[in-house]
């Protein structure tokens, strides 16, 4: 069994956004309704410092989000978050839908053939206009796998294992 992380990856935190310390952030789509009034957040700065904050208001604003968070007040401190991370604990989510995982979830399983041929790991997932895909690093160098029902047979995240089935011109 795999130790999962308890906080998810929910997007990054682009600029400020005027003068009393909004921040501009890109949440992944599927998050973004989470960030409510009053919800707890972690945030990772550039330096790899970490702080926890409460969001007082979230709200969209044209393709991303503007959040006020408590304790800045200022452009400045809201400057001093550009590029953070900001993650949501695993519990607010709850479970997702069968088919659907992670990305961090899913970096580090052994990829292996229905053949049971040990491919590597995944070691990156590249969002791309028409589907995801997993880049599969191993001892015959690397694979890129389209993330679609075809290619992808068997996942299982907790044991850390992939199941594909090789079209032709994987290779």
């Amino acid at each position: 069994m795999r130790n999962l992380d308890t906080w998810i990856e929910a997007g990054v935190i682009v600029r400020s956004h005027g003068v009393r310390g909004e921040l501009v952030a890109e949440l992944l789509g599927d998050l973004a309704g989470l960030f409510v009034d009053g919800l707890g957040i972690r945030l990772t700065r550039r330096d790899g410092s970490e702080s926890f904050a409460v969001v007082r208001q979230a709200r969209r604003h044209q393709d991303r989000y503007l959040l006020q968070i408590e304790g800045v007040t200022t452009r400045d401190q809201a400057e001093h978050l550009r590029s953070s991370l900001v993650w949501l604990d695993r519990a607010r989510i709850g479970p997702l839908e069968d088919g659907r995982w992670f990305v961090q979830d899913l970096i580090g399983v052994e990829v292996f053939t229905e053949e049971g041929e040990d491919l590597g790991k995944l070691t990156e997932v590249m969002h791309m206009p028409a589907n995801d895909v997993y880049v599969v690093r191993g001892g015959g160098g690397e694979i890129l796998l389209p993330a679609i029902q075809d290619v992808v047979k068997e996942v299982d995240v907790n044991s850390g294992r992939m199941v594909v089935h090789l079209i032709e011109g994987l290779r």
